[in-house]
């Protein structure tokens, strides 16, 4: 037994040898990828005369970590998400079973001008309902995990769906009524919202074009069927169409049409719209069409139903509401559809006209226009080129098109920020306006038939807009300062011009062709220039130019006289009337004592102006030390509030020594030449007897009767 022990093939040596052969391959060996021998030191370190390790006593390698599901789904929800932005059909794509193709194309980089966040850049790609338009790289990352934490459609927005459980976004302090919870009521009868929808498309539509006609009247032929169950965004844009429409007829138009007068509709659809905008929480909204509802309605508020310094304000918001889904950034970089392109474009440009002429009333002059936009004009092209599914942008004509109105105020503008920009003043250069002159003319004007409305009409604005950048360009303060002399041609020039306006206008109002847009010319009276008028011709009473401009006045005031009656005497009072009346009579006298020896007749229109100013006077209590040429108060409450220019040129106060006599030193000194108090309108167009307070009567027209 002891024998066999020990002839045994475990032998004690054998046993040592076996303890050190090692389990795994040195490390050189691994390396070489040779055979190793398992030895302490191996054959191969040996013959190599280097150092055998073994990979036991390497650290462990970290093992690449699986991607996490969550983060995974997260990415390809955001990549789908931009992808249908782009236009792409992912339901289509992932129906495909065929490989991709491989892109030789080259690659091209997209370098920003640093003018753009990211969020923004983001928030362009999604226009229906931009929610990420304002928000930083962190909120969405964090939004996109926690929608990929679960399959719950309660955890597909989480951050967002706690906003929108808020109880306020703050439009009580706007408008402080009660939502109610069906609008229905509201709504006309289905044949009268057709009769508007109609109004509001021979009317309006030719003169804004910031909707799409095709589109919106189906919208509105299926709300018609079912007022009940009209979507939050549609009821907006209906009560603002609504609105305007109303606008845009006569009293009489109003109650042959609709069965109602025409104040009480006005309150009725501007109640629904403000019901409509607080049901579709305008103000935390990103919609496209809340905002083209809520454009609409401001510009029904331009009629003096709301005060301008007020309106200013509303109006602020429908720019950063724009801002807020990215107007003021074209669309083409971004590559949206080319008919969301088009339509971003025609809102923003018409809140920019909105905002100026908003600027001019509230005496602030444009916010807008103080920034810069990379937004392009909308394109020459009718509303039957475009359709929401188009792939490619449609050709513009290179004549007249639909958009012939709108876009020849939009070069005007662009004109002058772009002279402004070049220069950083609001003097446009006479090269800048010739050329601006010729291009209407090559593209739009020689297109045009004075028989067409729209043609005529558009033709016309041009001549003013045109007009006003001259008066621009010889003097960006129509009023000159203490320190600047105007030669006597150049004065003759200003007056020539601000009269052109004015002959041009009353051109517009009495052609009875263009009486579907009376509404627009007299929300859009030249004031500024009526007033420089009436302040020079108490200082040239007589002249070639003098005697063109009381061939005119008279006629234009007995005009209005036919459309307005009475009203603008009645109460309330609109003071800036009789002021301007005031002014009126007072150049007729200067040049009824200039023409003294030849006795002049009194224009029908001067008599009666002089009439209603001696019938109000008498109604009042006046001092009896209280002269004619004493400053009056009666635009202090809204002068308190009111600085700056109006729409196109900034305002100084002007030296009353240089022109005009006898009026008022201004207090506190000269002003800078970028501003302008309202007050200077009140040291021109005194009004003795006057009350104090300063009250808009609500059959004005903006300054549209003046």
């Amino acid at each position: 037994m002891t024998e066999s022990k020990g002839d045994s093939p475990m032998s004690p040596p054998a046993l040592e040898s076996s303890l050190i052969k090692r389990k795994h391959p040195c490390v050189l060996c691994q390396q070489r990828k040779v055979k190793c021998d398992r030895n302490d030191p191996c054959a191969n370190c040996t013959k190599a005369r280097v150092q055998c390790i073994s990979t036991s006593t390497m650290p462990p390698k970290r093992r690449k970590k699986r991607f996490p599901e969550a983060e995974l789904l997260a990415r390809l929800r955001r990549y789908e998400y931009h992808l249908k932005n782009y236009g792409a059909d992912i339901e289509a794509i992932n129906q495909e079973t065929s490989p991709l193709p491989k892109d030789n194309s080259p690659k091209v980089l997209h370098v920003d001008n640093g003018e753009r966040t990211l969020a923004i850049r983001r928030s362009l790609k999604n226009v229906e309902s931009n929610l990420w338009s304002d928000v930083a790289d962190d909120f969405q990352d964090a939004q996109d995990l926690l929608r990929a934490s679960s399959d719950d459609e309660d955890f597909q927005n989480p951050i967002i769906q706690t906003y929108d459980a808020l109880t306020s976004d703050g439009s009580d302090l706007l408008f402080h009524t009660e939502i109610a919870r069906d609008l229905s009521s509201l709504h006309p009868s289905p044949m009268h919202i057709f009769r508007l929808w109609q109004t509001f498309l021979d009317n309006v539509n030719p003169l804004t074009k910031i909707i799409h006609a095709p589109t919106v009247q189906q919208q509105i032929l299926d709300a018609s069927g079912n007022l009940e169950e009209v979507p939050k965004k549609t009821q907006v844009l209906m009560f603002g169409i609504y609105s305007m429409a109303v606008n845009s007829l006569t009293n009489e138009e109003c109650i042959s049409l609709l069965g109602e007068e025409k104040n009480a509709l006005l309150a009725k659809y501007r109640n629904g719209a403000r019901q409509a905008l607080l049901q579709a929480s305008f103000l935390r909204s990103s919609d496209l069409t809340v905002l083209q509802g809520f454009t609409l309605y401001l510009m029904s508020c331009l009629t003096f139903l709301i005060d301008p310094r007020a309106l200013f304000i509303l109006t602020g918001m429908a720019i950063r509401m724009a801002q807020r889904i990215g107007l003021n950034f074209d669309g083409t970089t971004y590559q949206l559809k080319p008919f969301e392109i088009e339509m971003r474009r025609r809102l923003w440009w018409q809140i920019i006209f909105l905002d100026s002429r908003v600027g001019e009333m509230s005496g602030n002059g444009p916010s807008v226009l103080q920034h810069m936009w990379t937004t392009r004009l909308p394109l020459n092209v009718n509303d039957s080129d475009l359709f929401p599914d188009m792939k490619d942008p449609p050709v513009e004509h290179p004549g007249i098109t639909e958009m012939v109105f709108v876009l020849q105020r939009c070069e005007i503008i662009e004109t002058l920020t772009k002279a402004k920009k070049a220069t950083g003043s609001a003097r446009v250069e006479d090269d800048y306006i010739a050329a601006l002159e010729a291009r209407l003319e090559e593209k739009y004007l020689r297109h045009c038939d004075p028989q067409i409305p729209l043609h005529y009409i558009s033709a016309v604005t041009a001549q003013i807009g045109i007009a006003r950048l001259k008066v621009g360009s010889r003097q960006p303060n129509l009023f000159h300062s203490k320190d600047v002399v105007l030669p006597g041609h150049q004065r003759d020039m200003l007056f020539e011009l601000c009269l052109f306006q004015l002959e041009k206008h009353h051109e517009l109002v009495t052609a009875e062709q263009l009486n579907k847009f009376h509404w627009y010319m007299l929300k859009n009276f030249p004031f500024p220039s009526q007033i420089y008028v009436l302040c020079e011709l108490r200082n040239r009473p007589i002249g070639a130019l003098a005697d063109r401009a009381w061939d005119f006045l008279p006629n234009a005031y007995e005009h209005r006289a036919i459309i307005h009656g009475d009203k603008k005497f009645q109460k309330p009072i609109s003071y800036i009337f009789l002021a301007v009346a005031n002014l009126t009579v007072k150049a007729w006298e200067a040049r009824e004592a200039a023409l003294l020896p030849f006795r002049p007749s009194v224009p029908p229109s001067i008599q009666k102006l002089r009439e209603h100013l001696q019938d109000h006077r008498s109604s009042k209590s006046t001092p009896a030390t209280q002269s004619e040429s004493s400053p009056s108060t009666n635009l202090e409450s809204y002068t308190e509030q009111s600085s700056d220019a109006y729409m196109w040129i900034n305002q100084p106060p002007i030296n009353p020594d240089l022109t005009f006599d006898p009026l008022p030193p201004m207090q506190n000194g000269m002003q800078t030449e970028d501003a302008m108090n309202w007050t200077f309108w009140n040291d021109y167009m005194q009004v003795p007897g006057t009350a104090p307070a300063f009250e808009f009567s609500g059959n004005v027209q903006g300054h549209s009767q003046f």
